[in-house]
């Protein structure tokens, strides 16, 4: 594996700095599709999608069919109100549909999100992270796989429920 990525944030200054490792040259690598690349993941013989490094969010467990991640924001996640915005929660959703998707194809196939809708219960604050992300597959077809999918504080309270349809591209 090469470069491992990194993310740095300098509260004092306002800035964050971060790496994400180059995609795979094999482009059979560069999907993760099947259970066994996200357990990789897990173990740190694989990196996340650019996307999700970005986004602050790690994969923590894999099982056919589900996945859970957490995600850690700092202040550059922030709304002006002060919560965790609403497009960093929907992109971890997002993300987290996509590996629940993973776990459920074959390697060879790949999926993108065709549909996401992102409900809101509660305001997310910092102080009540790290977040928890699940996602389960709820079914999963020859050409979409819908997910459910819940954001949670350290309290175990839900801040988000959402419900995808990723699209599959099957060899």
């Amino acid at each position: 594996m090469d470069h491992a990525p990194f993310d740095s944030v300098d509260p004092e200054s306002h800035s964050r700095r971060y790496s994400w490792a180059a995609a795979p040259a094999d482009p059979s690598e560069r999907v993760h599709a099947g259970l066994a690349a996200l357990e990789e993941i897990i173990r740190g013989e694989r990196h996340l999608s650019p996307g999700a490094h970005t986004l602050g969010v790690r994969l923590t467990t894999a099982a056919e069919g589900s996945v859970t991640m957490t995600a850690t924001p700092a202040e550059w996640a922030l709304n002006n109100g002060g919560t965790v915005h609403g497009g960093i929660v929907s992109g971890w959703v997002d993300s987290a549909l996509g590996y629940a998707t993973a776990t459920v194809v074959e390697p060879g196939v790949g999926y993108n999100t065709l549909d996401l809708t992102v409900r809101y219960i509660r305001a997310l604050r910092l102080e009540r992270t790290p977040a928890t992300i699940s996602a389960e597959v709820e079914h999963v077809g020859r050409s979409t796989c819908v997910v459910q999918a819940k954001v949670t504080d350290t309290d175990g309270r839900t801040c988000a429920s959402a419900s995808g349809v990723m699209m599959l591209f099957r060899p």
